[in-house]
């Protein structure tokens, strides 16, 4: 389904209608790519080295073409010319015993020589060691920082459940999303995150069942608007520099920043006119985490286009409405803050816009990141405003917070450096269930901005 660029606030009346809570239902990319060009035949060379920096490998190279096994070389030759082969070196080796023995001189010319060929043996380079990373793929920047991983039989038993529901997935989604669902608030195995992510966002049905699954290939090959290559180049080094996948010093070189690149070019080239925010590389940046980028551009198509529908357009309008239902839902869940807010001028863009286009990757710690991005791709937008409302009525919804907080310039101060102790994972997830919000309420709350928004501008 192709979203338009369209500024006029009726462009995002259905947004709730677009929005992927549960599964995705089949879309299509042929209104933006011609169907001719998208289901051509496109051969696959295998070409090695197949990334920079991998030449450890020696297929191709004419060395290891050669067999060196025992005398296979010769099993074809004829009995005669093994013969002569063998007389000729006979007769190398007559000539050699009846040599005159060396003189001193050749002696200590033969031994010098030996002694300068073990001095100019090549200097083995020894190569730095890449920083060291957590479980995460960040630099460790202090001992002891890293939070403590899980216990591996806990680990192991959820694995084969995950393995168990991946391999019957739709039965699952069918039959069973209560428990899927319980399973994404517990947390998705790290090595099965990325396939989990797929399934969940619908991205496997579209690049491996639908006829979009030759979207990224047709769209990777294409040059992209230079204005939005200029811009998307220029964020690039921004993005999660402390990870090993963007960093300069990384033992991934250049590949991750170019993996991104061409994520984001593909995306402009799918959607030209709306172009490249902000906003997408850091999603990009944390979906090419745990995925190659194939698998990552069809996984973030679908988060713009499903989860997320006008965030990323001119003038943020979806952005804008989102942040009246989260104020009106901060009215219903924290009378406290609310009241706070509205009697500081403080405006819901002012920390929502970064919250929720990021998908709070830039606000809370890295285990806290997964998590709700877990749930996110499971339960849909809702995740979002529940995170939201678990930050700010424990950050700066009880009497002393106030008190302590009691101005707009503190209270933004306040939000970009929440306490940790409400950052915590486990806190995080906890608080979520306790909040009662289905997509009924979020249909109708989203239905009533919309009508504020309209009144307004009339």
């Amino acid at each position: 389904m192709h979203v338009s660029n369209n500024s006029s606030i009726g462009a995002y009346a259905n947004i709730s209608d677009l929005r992927m809570t549960v599964s995705c239902p089949p879309e299509t990319f042929e209104d933006t790519v011609p169907v001719k060009q998208i289901k051509k035949e496109i051969s696959f060379r295998i070409e090695r080295p197949e990334r920079p920096g991998e030449t450890s490998s020696h297929h191709g190279s004419k060395r290891s073409s050669v067999s060196y096994s025992g005398d296979e070389e010769y099993d074809d030759f004829p009995e005669d010319d093994i013969a002569t082969r063998n007389q000729r070196i006979s007769e190398n080796l007559e000539r050699f015993e009846q040599r005159p023995a060396s003189t001193s001189k050749s002696q200590n010319t033969v031994q010098f020589s030996f002694d300068n060929l073990e001095k100019k043996k090549p200097k083995v380079v020894e190569q730095h060691p890449h920083p060291e990373t957590d479980r995460f793929g960040f630099f460790v920047v202090e001992r002891g920082s890293a939070t403590p991983p899980l216990d591996p039989k806990v680990l192991r038993r959820r694995e084969k459940k995950w393995i168990q529901m991946l391999d019957n997935w739709r039965y699952f989604m069918d039959e069973k999303f209560e428990l899927v669902k319980t399973r994404c608030r517990k947390g998705i195995p790290p090595s099965l995150r990325g396939r989990a992510w797929k399934y969940l966002s619908g991205a496997t049905y579209q690049m491996e069942v639908s006829s979009n699954r030759f979207v990224f290939d047709y769209c990777v090959k294409q040059a992209g608007d230079p204005k939005w290559n200029e811009d998307i180049q220029k964020d690039l080094s921004r993005q999660f520099p402390e990870h090993e996948m963007f960093a300069r010093v990384g033992k991934y070189g250049n590949n991750g920043k170019n993996d991104l690149f061409d994520l984001l070019k593909a995306w402009t080239v799918l959607h030209p006119e709306e172009g490249y925010c902000q906003g997408q590389a850091p999603i990009a940046a944390v979906l090419l985490m745990h995925m190659p980028v194939r698998d990552a551009f069809y996984c973030f198509v679908q988060i713009c286009h499903k989860y997320l529908p006008g965030y990323y357009s001119s003038g943020l309008e979806a952005v804008q409405v989102d942040g009246d239902i989260l104020q009106k839902l901060l009215r219903d869940k924290s009378k406290l803050t609310y009241r706070h807010f509205k009697m500081n001028g403080v405006d819901p863009a002012l920390y929502m816009i970064e919250w929720f286009m990021c998908v709070f990757c830039r606000t809370l710690p890295w285990p806290t990141v997964l998590r709700v991005w877990d749930m996110f791709l499971c339960e849909g937008v809702k995740i979002l405003f529940k995170v939201a409302l678990v930050l700010l009525k424990y950050g700066l919804g009880s009497p002393s917070q106030i008190k302590q907080f009691p101005d707009m310039p503190a209270i933004v101060t306040r939000l970009k450096n929440l306490p940790a102790e409400i950052t915590e994972e486990e806190f995080i997830v906890q608080k979520i269930a306790e909040f009662n919000l289905n997509d009924a309420d979020m249909e109708k709350l989203h239905f009533g901005a919309m009508k504020t928004r309209q009144m307004r501008f009339d």
